[in-house]
């Protein structure tokens, strides 16, 4: 069998995803693929050891269920008050100036007094005391599960965090050092934080950011103008420690040994090793640095040996030997575009004859970049909702000079070491390189559509795409390369045109945003409306779910302004996420109840910001009616025009609409009470979907109210164990007694209703996003 290691990767991987793999379809293609393929080896070389190879899928199957085992946290529920007594093994500043520690800590349950061992903890503490690495600590706090990501965008902090070995996160009420202790991660980070103090006195603050960022893969001094500038320009790989950055550092030993020191090839191959796997501990073992120095090992190897490596056989290695170490990287953007970026110019380079000119050279160049950033546009867009095809023009400059830049801030490093003056001498062609960097990512992001917000690629479109490479890569005249391109193709237009021309489909999205409402409407021609944007109490602006969940998901979708916002009231729980996406920049019409506010400290915030960005204010009552072709029609209900407002509260004064596309309403009722319903039963209210009023209070939702929406189904949004145990009971009851099917975003995360413009619509939730191999086992154990 040609090229081992990469079948055996691929059975890997296919059984990674379908132990951890959300898309039934690409569960089932990836089982049997493995059983189909392997029965044709089989048969085809009548060896029964290439059943072996179906082991690489179990083996995957077993690792990428170890890793997502249920900590003790989770299956005490998501939250455990404990003991711990352990070492802290790193620590680092928050943005608000709290305390993030590691901790690998013994821990006992409070309650159940169960016992757990080596457990790595993440802990952040608002504490002006100073703990340091190496310090033994003791502590008393609710330790909690890692947020998972239940909508199409937003921080996957379990994903992240557990790949990282981390077990929960606490936010200690009480944290004593008991004594103190030493490991070799201290040095380790010694060595690291002294290579950063040299660069932030040789360099200015932004410049010293960058170069930490590439020489000791810290990236929390990276302004967020700069890291925008360099993402926008498609250049984020010069911020980071990359498997470009690890190729460079063994290419510059390489040369000292072998051209400087004149030493022999297998003595350079052997230091080079050891030297590259000496930097990835220094860089702190991340995976797209793991598979270049694997890669640079194998090469290595080879030369000590006398033996040729194959190109895709050591890229099949690296990764089985990263995913191996830790399945979840699979799923992360680093690990995926590491991967097929190198695979890209591995196909560039077959593909692309080698030129004989200087324009030859240019043109080749040009080429090899295509096919690099080619290659990773669809992890992109996947993962960041939007591509940038400027970075082909931008990685003719900056590749070149990337090499030079990594080698000067070396130079530059030793330097300052051993005499500062010089160091910061040298630091000057340092300077000087990234304000090229900079002149050359100024000048791409202007030229027109430079980033394309593209929103979440579909996994069959993004298989599309890449058997679309394949057959104009190895096209031939036949009836099958012609099948093979203009199926992709025609596949690849259908997932960007297909809703927007044929169905017309639009989307009604009751977003997870803990205890607090958010509505988004989506139409089929990318526009939005946001009703509400959700607020968490205690979180700061720029860090609450306006920027955490709101946003993510509009990019998702594609969507980078917002038509209009609608404002039921100025509770915090529903104001806070509009005020986070008007301060963006994210839309510039804001509409709001016609009712006089009474939290008028919050309507002056308001206020503030909408005169800041020029966001034009309306008022609205049961007269208005906005309508868009492709969005419906959305009813004001309430307040009612030239009524009387005598309640003094915020609640009272919510705004209601009613949203109508095609034979599907969408009633959508803020925080109103009982009172309020009452004004609205006289009204023709009858709907589909019932936004069940304030979270499922027990001073909503009266029976007469529910009679008169008549509503299919009812949608709560309430945080999970909130201090206020909505929905109440009888709130519940009320609901089954008018024969509703109840949906609540604390039990299944966000609620995505799909309208059809015909009539109909269907009904998804974040819950039915979890593995597919999980939902299997679940609906097994209920039988």
């Amino acid at each position: 069998m040609k090229r081992t290691a990469v079948w055996i990767l691929i059975f890997m991987i296919c059984g990674i995803y379908s132990r951890l793999g959300i898309s039934m379809w690409v569960c089932l293609v990836c089982f049997f693929f493995c059983v189909l393929k392997t029965s044709y080896f089989v048969t085809k070389n009548k060896n029964y050891r290439f059943l072996l190879l179906f082991g690489a899928f179990l083996m995957g199957f077993c690792l990428a269920g170890n890793s997502a085992k249920h900590t003790f946290v989770e299956q005490a529920g998501g939250r455990v008050a404990i003991t711990a007594n352990g070492v802290v093994t790193n620590v680092e500043k928050t943005k608000n100036g709290y305390l993030k520690c590691d901790i690998l800590a013994d821990v006992t349950e409070t309650e159940k007094q169960n016992i757990h061992q080596n457990q790595k903890l993440l802990a952040i503490y608002p504490s002006e005391e100073m703990v340091k690495m190496g310090d033994c600590v003791s502590l008393q706090a609710d330790a909690l599960a890692f947020d998972r990501a239940d909508i199409y965008g937003g921080y996957d902090e379990w994903l992240y965090l557990t790949a990282d070995g981390y077990t929960a996160k606490v936010f200690p009420e009480t944290l004593e050092k008991t004594g103190e202790t030493k490991f070799l991660g201290m040095q380790i980070k010694k060595a690291n934080e002294t290579v950063q103090s040299v660069l932030d006195k040789i360099l200015p603050e932004q410049e010293s950011g960058i170069a930490k960022a590439m020489l000791t893969g810290e990236r929390a001094d990276i302004d967020k103008e700069t890291d925008d500038l360099y993402t926008k320009a498609g250049v984020t790989h010069i911020l980071c420690i990359s498997g470009l950055h690890m190729s460079l550092f063994a290419l510059y030993f390489t040369y000292v040994l072998r051209d400087v020191c004149k030493c022999s090839k297998r003595t350079t191959a052997g230091v080079t090793m050891l030297v590259c796997v000496g930097f990835l501990v220094f860089s702190g073992l991340r995976p797209s640095a793991m598979r270049a120095v694997v890669m640079i090992c194998v090469t290595s190897l080879g030369y000590m040996v006398y033996r040729k490596h194959d190109w895709l056989n050591s890229l099949a290695l690296a990764g089985i030997v990263v995913l191996g170490f830790e399945p979840l990287y699979l799923f992360q953007a680093g690990f995926q575009l590491s991967f097929v970026s190198v695979l890209g110019i591995y196909v560039g380079t077959n593909c692309m004859k080698k030129p004989k000119t200087w324009y030859g050279n240019i043109a080749y160049i040009m080429g090899i970049s295509c096919f690099a950033v080619g290659f990773g546009l669809p992890i992109v867009a996947y993962h960041f909702y939007a591509v940038s095809w400027v970075g082909i023009l931008a990685n003719l400059v900056i590749l070149p000079l990337s090499g030079a830049l990594l080698g000067m801030i070396l130079l530059s490093v030793i330097a300052g070491l051993l005499y500062l003056p010089f160091g910061v001498f040298l630091a000057g062609m340092v300077y000087a390189i990234l304000q090229v960097f900079a002149l050359v990512c100024h000048l791409v992001v202007q030229l027109p559509y430079a980033m394309l917000a593209v929103g979440r690629m579909p996994l069959w479109s993004m298989m599309a795409y890449y058997v679309l490479w394949y057959g104009l890569c190895a096209y031939r005249p036949t009836w099958k390369y012609r099948l093979l391109t203009f199926g992709s193709t025609a596949i690849l237009l259908y997932a960007m045109l297909g809703n927007r021309l044929l169905w017309k489909e639009n989307i009604v999205a009751f977003l997870d945003v803990g205890q607090g409402d958010c509505t988004v409407i989506t139409t089929y021609d990318k526009r939005a409306i946001v009703i509400d944007g959700g607020g968490k109490y205690g979180k700061p602006l720029g860090e609450n779910v306006g920027m955490t969940v709101v946003a993510p998901y509009l990019a998702s979708q594609g969507i980078t302004d917002v038509e209009a916002f609608f404002l039921t009231h100025f509770d915090a729980d529903h104001s806070t996420g509009i005020l986070e996406l008007l301060a963006d920049g994210k839309g510039k019409t804001l509409y709001v109840s016609a009712y006089p506010a009474v939290d008028t400290e919050a309507e002056q915030q308001f206020k503030e910001i909408v005169e800041k960005n020029g966001v034009s204010v309306y008022t609205m009552n049961d007269t208005i009616d906005c309508f868009m072709e492709s969005l419906g029609v959305l009813h004001g209900m309430y307040p009612i025009a030239n009524g009387v407002f005598a309640e003094h509260s915020e609640n009272a004064r919510s705004l209601v609409l009613q949203y109508v596309y095609g034979d599907t309403s969408v009633l959508l009722t803020g925080d109103i009470e009982a009172m309020q319903e009452l004004q609205l039963a006289n009204k023709n209210i009858q709907s589909n979907i019932l936004k069940v009023a304030h979270h499922g209070s027990h001073t909503s939702s009266t029976s007469t109210f529910l009679k008169a929406v008549s509503a299919e189904c009812g949608i709560i949004s309430c945080g999970k164990n909130n201090r206020y145990h909505h929905p109440h009971e009888e709130v519940v009851a009320r609901l089954e007694e008018a024969h509703m099917d109840i949906y609540r975003t604390d039990v299944s995360g966000s609620i995505i209703v799909t309208i059809k413009p015909n009539g109909g619509y269907t009904i998804h939730t974040a819950a039915e996003r979890k593995p597919y191999y999980e939902r299997i086992k679940t609906a097994m154990e209920k039988q």
